[in-house]
């Protein structure tokens, strides 16, 4: 999530989805994160190896273009990076073609803001740690969300933990209702799609009991992970505590339980980015103002993580009391309602503007089916040099009035194909080791 100079990868561009991927040039404000290692490798065996979308066979109005897909990881192919290979497919609605008479102007689409739901409590600072000790800590109760980020920097195997101490009056239940981690890696890219395909695959609620006093780590298989000397460690926890419980994201040596270690640890500085903090509400949903009708309403979009149209969340850095900015809306989970309506089938996109990125979201629909979408979805990461598009004074001045242009330069990952019946819901949040801002684009599909 650090804010370094982007290194460019030969990536071979393509059109992903042939006739379907309308390209598209939107004006993008600098990038919000930038990764300092590109190259995505997972070995056989990880777990971007066992995370699967589903697949299902009876899925009703569930009409995707991933829907046929399954995925297997190509741990080497010839360009070096892992890649997400399609098995099989089959034909789905399409996205209108070029040679479909269509504006080359898309609208921005009305939607109203609300935040509210659980407290994030942010570590990414600092992103590259060169001494153990907590990384952050907060005391908290409640819906919770941890998200933690971070490098070993040093010379020897380090493991990093959520622990949680209960400082509250009784015994504590804890409910871990969603949780994703990628596997520690040099190879950000791959840490930050895992985290996200599993965070967002489906999951069963995990519970324990934390008596008064109690230390433990909120999960097992923290204190059994190791981070090698360069390697990343990316991973969102979503629990709920019936009693105070303070929260520490620590850092500390392999040979170490992660108690053991937190009674003589103390809280490092923050980085110069300080990206870490409380964060209270940290569910936004964005809703929109009316149906989408594909006859009648052209292309049109929706941007995420912008801080313009979709402002960063303000919090405390509760270690030291600063006021704290989370740029890019990393931990925030949105819940995106964009209804379709009308006879028409509508395409749904998602667009990186702000550069290379490699996530994962969920689909919801009102039957109750649901299922998980790699963005994108035949690849770990696309969206290499969107960031470089020039910004002129006629385009700053388009996109203050709502607009945006379709070029034949930007890709598009295919989120799937509805029909009013099928009233989609997204859930969606901003990936580590990703860059921003993103965006959902809607316009009318070809059957």
């Amino acid at each position: 999530m650090k804010f370094t100079k982007k290194i460019r990868i030969p990536l071979a561009r393509r059109a992903l989805f042939g006739a379907c991927a309308l390209p598209l040039l939107f004006t993008a404000p600098a990038a919000a994160a930038s990764p300092d290692a590109l190259q995505a490798k997972a070995p056989a065996g990880s777990a971007a190896a066992a995370v699967k979308p589903e697949t299902g066979t009876a899925l009703g109005s569930l009409d995707v273009s991933q829907e046929a897909t399954r995925y297997a990881v190509q741990a080497a192919t010839t360009n070096g990076y892992s890649r997400l290979v399609p098995r099989a497919s089959e034909k789905q609605p399409q996205a209108a073609s070029a040679k479909r008479p269509l504006s080359r102007v898309m609208h921005a689409w009305p939607v109203r803001q609300e935040d509210g739901g659980a407290t994030l409590l942010f570590s990414d600072s600092p992103e590259y740690a060169t001494q153990n000790g907590i990384l952050y800590r907060d005391t908290v109760q409640g819906d919770v969300r941890v998200l933690y980020y971070h490098v070993n920097q040093m010379s020897m195997p380090k493991k990093v933990a959520v622990v949680l101490e209960n400082v509250g009056a009784g015994t504590s239940m804890v409910t871990i209702s969603r949780s994703g981690t990628g596997r520690p890696s040099p190879h950000y890219l791959d840490v930050g799609k895992e985290a996200q395909a599993s965070y967002f695959d489906a999951q069963k609620p995990r519970r324990f009991y934390l008596d008064k006093g109690e230390v433990r780590v909120l999960d097992d298989a923290m204190e059994q992970t190791t981070l090698a000397p360069g390697d990343l460690v990316y991973g969102t926890y979503d629990f709920h505590s019936t009693q105070k419980v303070r929260v520490s994201v620590i850092i500390y040596p392999a040979y170490m339980s992660a108690p053991t270690f937190l009674r003589f640890a103390r809280v490092l500085p923050a980085d110069d980015l300080h990206l870490r903090g409380t964060f209270p509400q940290a569910d936004r949903t964005l809703r929109a103002e009316r149906a989408y009708d594909p006859a009648h309403d052209g292309i049109v979009y929706v941007l995420l993580a912008d801080n313009e149209s979709d402002r960063y969340r303000t919090g405390i850095d509760a270690t030291d009391g600063s006021r704290v900015l989370n740029y890019g809306n990393y931990g925030i989970l949105y819940h995106l309602d964009l209804p379709v309506q009308g006879r028409n089938w509508t395409q749904f996109y998602l667009s990186p503007f702000g550069g290379t990125y490699a996530g994962a979201m969920r689909v919801q629909l009102p039957s109750g089916q649901q299922r998980l979408l790699l963005t994108p979805p035949d690849q770990t990461f696309f969206g290499v040099g969107s960031d470089s598009m020039t910004e002129t004074a006629g385009i700053e001045r388009a996109r203050s009035a709502g607009l945006g242009l379709l070029t034949d330069t930007m890709e598009l990952a295919d989120i799937g194909c509805y029909h009013a019946s099928s009233a989609p819901f997204f859930l969606f949040s901003p990936p580590g080791a990703s860059n921003l801002p993103a965006a959902i684009i809607m316009m009318p599909a070809e059957k």
